[in-house]
């Protein structure tokens, strides 16, 4: 699990997120969308 957390922040980082918080509350605003482009795999 602590490893899904840190790839989850690192990617978030990558993606310009300076505040975590911030950014994962903005991935979960379309959670079937956002978080595969932040992966991209959409």
């Amino acid at each position: 699990m602590a490893t899904l957390r840190s790839f989850a922040i690192n990617r978030l980082r990558a993606a310009g997120h300076a505040n975590i918080a911030a950014g994962l509350r903005e991935m979960s605003y379309e959670p079937f969308r956002r978080p595969l482009d932040l992966l991209a795999l959409t």
